[in-house]
């Protein structure tokens, strides 16, 4: 007796109304949120448009956070924890181990280059480096990485898993993931997409590992807001060009992450789970 396709048909369909419900408020926050602040790279450091863009931020995670609770809930009888959005109290040790794991080997290859004639240079006094950081690190968690990964690594990932496994996932919401950046950028860049695909490949692998979208979270927010206070920020000047700044803050965090979590797993102390060490 053959078995008829309309379960799987029907699998297909309902993930794709359901991911497309999750994309719709971060789409059209992140696309609002372009339109309505400055974008002169002599206003991206003024603590104004950060705090414009931390309030978009709320706005943009509290909507995109509402629509997902809906969807595992209401569609889905699952709980945000089955979708990797696990609780503050138990992801908060993750989604400082993501910001370690970025920041040591891009500090360490900033100072390599450095030695090699390409300082990074502070530009302004050490109080408004301070603040600048502090809001742009505040606006990058609000605004892209805890609602993107709370869609991508949490929710997509999530509803492709009832369609394929393992790798399957990771590659399919990193395509996903770069396809939407192109459409909100309207930017078919080769250089720039290829980005995009590492870094959806790179979270998903950390959610794979972790079960949890935390690690992602804050792996995110150290890598974006290390690139925008280097690159497009005039607190930090950087001798180099754009591709051995590229070198710091993302080809070789990311490799070294992948290579040390393969390799070791992720700290009891940090997650006591089954991706840990043993």
């Amino acid at each position: 007796m053959t078995t008829t396709p309309r379960p799987r048909s029907r699998r297909f369909f309902s993930a794709v109304w359901r991911i497309a419900l999750a994309l719709l408020p971060l789409g059209a926050g992140l696309a609002l949120a372009t339109i309505l602040l400055p974008a002169s790279d002599h206003h991206r450091s003024d603590p104004a448009t950060l705090g414009l863009r931390i309030a978009a931020g709320i706005v943009i995670s509290a909507a995109v956070l509402t629509v997902i609770a809906l969807l595992v809930r209401r569609a889905d009888q699952r709980r945000m924890r089955d979708a990797g959005l696990t609780s503050v109290r138990t992801g908060w040790r993750l989604a400082v181990w993501g910001v370690i794991v970025w920041t040591i080997p891009a500090a360490a290859t900033f100072g390599v280059l450095a030695l090699l004639g390409a300082p990074l240079t502070v530009t302004v006094p050490g109080p408004e480096l301070a603040r600048t950081v502090i809001l742009l690190l505040v606006a990058v968690l609000l605004a892209e990485a805890l609602p993107e990964e709370a869609v991508f690594r949490g929710y997509v990932t999530t509803v492709l898993g009832t369609l394929t496994r393992g790798w399957g996932v990771i590659i399919i919401q990193a395509l996903l993931f770069t396809l939407f950046a192109a459409l909100l950028r309207q930017n078919a860049n080769p250089a720039d997409l290829s980005l995009f695909l590492a870094m959806g490949i790179g979270f998903g692998y950390l959610r794979m590992i972790t079960g949890s979208v935390w690690m992602p979270i804050g792996f995110h927010t150290a890598f974006q807001s290390g690139a925008q206070l280097v690159l497009t920020h005039d607190a930090i000047d950087f001798a180099g060009g754009t591709g051995a700044a590229m070198l710091a803050l993302g080809v070789i965090p990311f490799s070294v992450a992948a290579i040390l979590i393969s390799s070791t797993g992720i700290p009891r102390i940090v997650h006591p789970g089954p991706g840990s060490t043993r």
